[in-house]
């Protein structure tokens, strides 16, 4: 690899990595997956599996990526030729550079509806607030010009971004939201205990009530543990391929999963307090949590349509952290092969995301009677890539790096000690394997 590619110090991996981790999974799905399973016994199964599943999948796949010092496909094309091993583990790159083209193209369409909502106030004389951002965000969505406007506007930023290169684009990018990001969801966070029910929220997080616990709870809590840290899109691999040598991965990967987490549970601190201090309002509100139901508790407190401007700044953010990371793998392929410069491959892959958005656009509005598999649009996406690609993905780099690769050759690139390495390829060979499995099995018979 190009030296100029290898990011310099450490902390930018760690951001960039944290990035494309942090997301709409963090700030929005789990808040309410947690409002909608029990609070702290969901929370208590979450951290667990984020422990035992996410950080060792995690740290097996950065491996691959900072052995092969390539895009996912031809790190795994230059792994299995070392390791002389069968061809068919490629497929696992092309599987997380597929996936995360089509998870791009619903998730800009999210994250537009996020940054419209920056500028979207609740008139102080409005005497129903709850009707009024129930019936904003149904006639927003019923829009497709609207929605158009907004999904274009985040995939140009995402490509622009990733068209100025590894370094200069995806780095220096990194550098300056994630601390940005970091502040401002302590900023909100405070705000939020000052202004709302912090006590009860607090307790709702992290007093768990084991009676709530039940196979859809922990089923619930392994899956948003697996798919918040960006496992088996190929992300992590694209950007361990840029990790300086010198970085060690176990104490690195464990840093990411620590912001990571840390993230998720700083915005339930946030949004639950908010919650809880307005009585008409529900902690178990489901996805419409984000957009119809915080308008509202915003609105209610003092400075309530600043700091809601404030956290939707902050959800694009995380979107544009996560989004980057999500074309890079394909990007970075395009490249090597020649196919295309950098800059020409990033406006073929975003065009091909937007095109695919828009069946999703059409989903709120034009296309929200049409099915497609009994889905629509939307829903088809989401089922083939969170249900079937990406436990596909992280099942396939648990087996690869737990029971194919020399495990002599893997302890020595990681520099785990010997104990630490016994338990790292045990969760990869048995407990990794075994949750995912359930959780791909979940969707099917539950």
């Amino acid at each position: 690899m190009e030296k100029n590619k290898i990011w310099q110090g450490n902390w930018t991996f760690i951001m960039a990595a944290a990035g494309s981790a942090v997301g709409l999974g963090n700030i929005w799905k789990f808040p309410y997956m947690t409002g909608t399973n029990g609070g702290g016994a969901f929370v208590l199964i979450y951290l667990l599996c984020i422990l035992l599943i996410g950080l060792p999948v995690m740290m097996a796949e950065t491996y691959i990526g900072r052995y092969g010092r390539k895009s996912p496909i031809n790190s795994l094309n230059k792994i299995t030729s070392d390791f002389s091993l069968n061809k068919i583990w490629v497929i696992l790159g092309w599987l997380g550079a597929i996936a995360g083209i089509m998870i791009l193209s619903y998730y800009s369409v999210f994250a537009g509806i996020a940054a419209a909502y920056i500028f979207n106030y609740i008139p102080a004389t409005e005497i129903d607030p709850a009707q009024y951002s129930i019936n904003y965000f149904s006639k927003f969505v019923s829009s497709p010009q609207k929605m158009i406007l907004w999904h274009s506007l985040f995939i140009i930023t995402t490509c622009v971004v990733v068209g100025k290169g590894v370094v200069e684009g995806i780095g220096k990018t990194i550098s300056i939201l994630m601390p940005t990001l970091f502040f401002l969801v302590i900023a909100l966070c405070i705000y939020s205990s000052f202004s709302g029910d912090f006590s009860e929220a607090f307790n709702f997080l992290f007093n768990p009530d084991f009676s709530k616990i039940n196979t859809s709870v922990v089923i619930s809590a392994m899956g948003q543990a697996f798919f918040t840290l960006s496992i088996g899109m190929g992300a992590i691999m694209a950007y361990g391929a840029y990790m300086p040598k010198e970085q060690l991965i176990g104490k690195t990967v464990l840093i990411i999963v620590f912001l990571d987490t840390s993230v998720a549970l700083l915005a339930g601190l946030t949004i639950f307090p908010i919650v809880f201090s307005n009585p008409e309002l529900s902690v178990s509100s489901g996805p419409g949590l984000l957009f119809e139901t915080l308008p509202v508790a915003f609105h209610s407190l003092p400075f309530g349509n600043i700091f809601a401007s404030i956290f939707f700044i902050l959800i694009s953010i995380a979107a544009i952290s996560s989004s980057v990371s999500l074309i890079e793998p394909f990007t970075a392929w395009i490249e090597e092969k020649g196919i295309f410069s950098r800059v020409q491959g990033v406006i073929l892959l975003g065009g091909i995301a937007w095109l695919l958005g828009l069946g999703s656009v059409f989903s709120f509005n034009i296309w929200s009677a049409k099915t497609f598999f009994g889905f629509n649009f939307l829903s088809l996406m989401d089922f083939i890539t969170n249900n079937l690609m990406l436990p596909m993905g992280g099942l396939t780099i648990s087996i690869f790096v737990g029971w194919i690769l020399n495990k002599e050759a893997v302890q020595k690139e990681m520099k785990i000690p010997k104990s630490l390495f016994k338990v790292f390829i045990f969760c990869l060979r048995v407990i990794a394997p075994l949750a995912i499995s359930i959780i791909f099995l979940s969707y099917f018979f539950s």
